[in-house]
C-alpha cells in the first residue's frame, strides 16, 4: 500500500502541441490501441491528448503511449474492453501531441477539491419504509490552488490565456511520490492579487472535464 501525500504537489500547463493528428480505428480492450495517420511522429512515453472519439467517455481524455508499432499506438491505461460503454468501431476520432509543459509556480500548499460526487436518483417503492437513494450522475468536479502573486512568473501567460479563451488545457500533477496525474480542464485564473496571511496571492481553478489518469512510474 502507498499513501501519497497531498503536500510537495507540482502542478503544470501544456504549453504546446503537436499538429492534429486522424485516429481512424480504435480496439476494444483492457488497453486500447488507437490506429493513428501514417507519420504521426508519436513515440514511446508521450502524453497524447484525445481531441475527439465516438466514444464520449474516451473523448477529451490526457493519456500516456506504451508502445507504439507503426501506425498502431496503445494508450497505457485506458480500458475499452466493454463493448456496452464503447461500441466497437465506434471509437475514431482526433488526436494530438502535448510537446512541452509550464509548472506553476509559488503554488501554496492549501491545494482544495470540491464536487466530485454523485446525484442521488429516489428509488423509494410504496413498501418501503425509508427512502432509498442511488448514486446517479456524477457531478461536476474542480481542483482549487492559490499561488504566491507575482505577475513576472513565467507561468501567468499560458494561464491568462487559458482562462480568457475558455479553451480546454491539459494539466498535469506530480505528487511528492514520483506518481503523474494527466487531466483536461478549463483554467480559470483571478489576476487580481488577493491579501491572504500578510501576502499577496493569485486564485486558480481547474473546472475537470472527463476521467483523469494516473501513472504510478
Amino acid at each position: 500500500m502507498s499513501i501519497y501525500k497531498s503536500q510537495g504537489l507540482q502542478l503544470a500547463i501544456a504549453a504546446t502541441f503537436g499538429t492534429t493528428k486522424v485516429m481512424s480505428a480504435v480496439t476494444n480492450a483492457t488497453e486500447a490501441v488507437a490506429t493513428l495517420e501514417a507519420s504521426h511522429g508519436v513515440v514511446v512515453n508521450d502524453i497524447i491528448e484525445i481531441l475527439t472519439s465516438g466514444w464520449t467517455r474516451l473523448a477529451r481524455r490526457v493519456v500516456r503511449v506504451k508502445t507504439v508499432a507503426t501506425n498502431d499506438v496503445t494508450l497505457e491505461l485506458v480500458n475499452t474492453s466493454s463493448t456496452t460503454d464503447f461500441p466497437a468501431t465506434e471509437g475514431v476520432g482526433t488526436v494530438r501531441e502535448v510537446l512541452t509543459w509550464v509548472s506553476i509556480t509559488q503554488l501554496r500548499p492549501d491545494f482544495s477539491s470540491s464536487g466530485g460526487g454523485f446525484e442521488q436518483d429516489d428509488i423509494t417503492q410504496m413498501t418501503d419504509s425509508r427512502r432509498i437513494n442511488r448514486p446517479g450522475l456524477a457531478e461536476a468536479a474542480s481542483l482549487e490552488f492559490t499561488a504566491f502573486w507575482d505577475p513576472a512568473l513565467s507561468w501567468v501567460p499560458t494561464v491568462r490565456a487559458a482562462s480568457q479563451t475558455a479553451a480546454l488545457v491539459p494539466f498535469r500533477i506530480i505528487t511528492a511520490n514520483g506518481a503523474k496525474l494527466y487531466g483536461n480542464a478549463y483554467w480559470g485564473l483571478n489576476e487580481e492579487p488577493v491579501p491572504e496571511n500578510n501576502s499577496l496571492i493569485y486564485r486558480l481553478q481547474l473546472s475537470l472535464v472527463s476521467d483523469t489518469i494516473t501513472y504510478t512510474s
